[in-house]
């Protein structure tokens, strides 16, 4: 992000909202990286720096219109066993949002040109024995809709940090590779049918207003050292089966699969790490966005309590903190609680207070902006 944004200048405010499919590279690299993932982050860079030149040299007037319908391709993944233990499961009683948001942009004679797409759901359907890059189920459903619209799509991915796509588990459409044009489909179908439908609501023009925040979030490790200790190495090995004289491990085999460098400050003595929040505003319609892999309960309540009459949420943009998980999630535990945050090198687990304090600090943003 930082490249993107020293590339296209302080006139230009881009926002980078991944779809976050797990079939695709790291898109991270530093000096200790081999040279094909630097060539591949170097590449990806410029081509998103040509696509802004782009939009900024063919600037038009548009129309706005916004559309909600439902879909029903997810299901909430926090299964509770009868132990107690929380596991990557399925949960259907769990909260799942499926509202479908939809922002079709045309030029003001009317003809097609951008269609967003808000929703909710991991890109997993390829599972970890895939091999092959794709974006999954966003994807099939990007590439349907763009067919069927003439104008291209762009994914906003939603709060989906507990949602996972509920497969088929029999049938043709248990191959995955069928079950991602399966539920792509799915989706691609009610957007269409919503743009071409006379349920869309016009929005009207305004002022832009952009809040850009950074907000420190609490660990519950206290700050006793000077550097933050890396108490993620046992847990990890812990997590893995492996001994737990063989930390030193642990550090090569992140660097494969984890190999960014994760922000760490001491403040009032404890650990804090920043999420980046951005408030967007534009007459009734509103965007919300956070660098975080956001638990759908959050996404629910910022939607429901935002001061525009229309609110987009996406998540794991312009960078990912790791999980942001309720304070309900925090007390039962479970990956996205006990262990995603070691993957990112952090001496203790998120704070459970870091949610309402992400809540309110968006709201606040949507408010000023």
């Amino acid at each position: 992000m930082g490249r993107v944004r020293a590339g296209v200048g302080a006139a230009i405010q881009p926002m980078i909202c991944c779809s976050h499919t797990h079939a695709g590279p790291i898109v991270y690299a530093d000096r200790r990286s081999s040279r094909r993932r630097r060539a591949y982050v170097a590449t990806l860079v410029e081509r998103i720096l040509q696509a802004v030149r782009q939009a900024e040299a063919n600037l038009t007037p548009v129309r706005l219109a916004w559309g909600q319908t439902t879909a029903d391709i997810a299901i909430n993944r926090r299964e509770m066993r009868p132990d107690g233990q929380v596991v990557i499961g399925r949960n259907p009683q769990g909260p799942v949002d499926r509202s479908l948001n939809v922002v079709r942009i045309t030029t003001d004679e009317g003809a097609p040109l951008v269609v967003w797409v808000n929703f909710a759901c991991h890109g997993t359907v390829l599972g970890p024995e895939n091999r092959q890059v794709s974006a999954d189920w966003i994807g099939a459903m990007r590439a349907r809709v763009e067919e069927a619209t003439g104008g291209r799509v762009l994914f906003l991915q939603g709060a989906a940090g507990n949602l996972n796509p509920d497969l088929p588990t029999e049938g043709a459409e248990s191959d995955p590779w069928q079950a991602v044009e399966s539920l792509g489909d799915r989706v691609a179908e009610r957007v269409i049918a919503l743009c071409a439908g006379s349920d869309l609501t016009p929005l009207e023009g305004g002022e832009l207003g952009l809040i850009r925040r950074e907000v420190w979030l609490p660990l519950e490790a206290e700050a006793t050292t000077s550097r933050p200790p890396k108490t993620y190495r046992w847990v990890l090995l812990d997590v893995a089966g492996l001994l737990p004289f063989l930390p030193w491990v642990v550090d090569p085999l992140l660097r494969r699969r984890y190999p960014w460098r994760s922000r760490i400050a001491a403040r009032n003595g404890r650990w804090h790490v920043p999420l980046r929040i951005n408030g967007v505003r534009l007459g009734g319609l509103g965007l919300v966005t956070f660098g975080a892999v956001t638990l759908t309960e959050i996404g629910m309540a910022i939607k429901e309590a935002s001061p525009t009459r229309f609110t987009l949420l996406a998540s794991v943009s312009d960078g990912c903190i790791g999980y942001l998980p309720t304070e309900e999630a925090h007390a039962l535990g479970g990956y996205e609680v006990n262990v995603a945050p070691y993957f990112y090198r952090y001496p203790g687990r998120m704070d459970p207070r870091c949610a309402r304090i992400a809540i309110e600090s968006a709201l606040q943003a949507m408010r000023a902006s």
